[in-house]
């Protein structure tokens, strides 16, 4: 099998209570651990990756192993996380400067192309992992959670949004970005900056008749 340059994690937010992080021997382990998980993730299906082959390649025992995780499935959310949490943030205080509707509209519009072009930039990588359900799950909270972000800011700059007591402007926001981009993601559609921008450009026209535009 060909060899697939994996991404690596930005900053991790989430992860197991089942070990003691604060202790550094401890950290190492699950850094490394998740580490190897990614990669694995970028060659097999979840459903082939086993705890034994974990441990083989990270060079663990299965106890310790366990002292982390209950099995595999949790690991691989763990490192799916750490992913998809670190891509593309928004910035708050970014957010905060951005001094009306379509300055605002415009910063998550911008972080969506940044979303495709890490996408892109590993995108064998991306596209194996996401044959699990687990990474479009994963998927649609971080975006569900962003699109909570933006929702909010723009109801305060005075932009009405039907549906936001409800959550089904947020939920159906996000959920229509993250089933195109998988989709996109899945596809062998041109990745260049230029291909990009238009993708970018085709996901921004579905938006709905709510969102601020130029």
């Amino acid at each position: 099998m060909a060899h697939v340059t994996t991404p690596a994690p930005r900053a991790s937010r989430s992860g197991s209570d089942a070990a003691d992080r604060a202790e550094p021997r401890a950290l190492r382990t699950r850094v490394a651990v998740l580490d190897v998980v990614r990669e694995a993730l970028g060659e097999m299906p979840l459903g082939e990756l086993t705890v034994a082959e974990i441990c083989r390649r990270a060079g663990i025992h299965r106890v310790t192993f366990y002292g982390h995780w209950k099995d595999v499935d949790a690991a691989a959310a763990d490192a799916l996380t750490d992913v998809i949490d670190g891509i593309s943030a928004i910035d708050e205080q970014a957010i905060a400067a951005a001094g009306d509707a379509r300055s605002l509209a415009a910063l998550y519009e911008d972080t969506q192309l940044e979303l495709l072009a890490e996408f892109a930039e590993h995108r064998d990588a991306y596209r194996q992992m996401a044959e699990s359900p687990l990474f479009g799950r994963k998927l649609r909270e971080m975006l569900g959670h962003r699109a909570e972000l933006a929702i909010a800011a723009l109801v305060r700059t005075g932009v009405e949004v039907p549906g936001v007591a409800s959550g089904i402007a947020a939920a159906q926001l996000s959920g229509g970005i993250a089933a195109a981009t998988l989709l996109w993601l899945r596809s062998d559609a041109p990745d260049g900056p230029v291909d990009l921008a238009a993708t970018a450009a085709e996901l921004g026209a579905q938006l709905p008749v709510w969102w601020p535009r130029a």
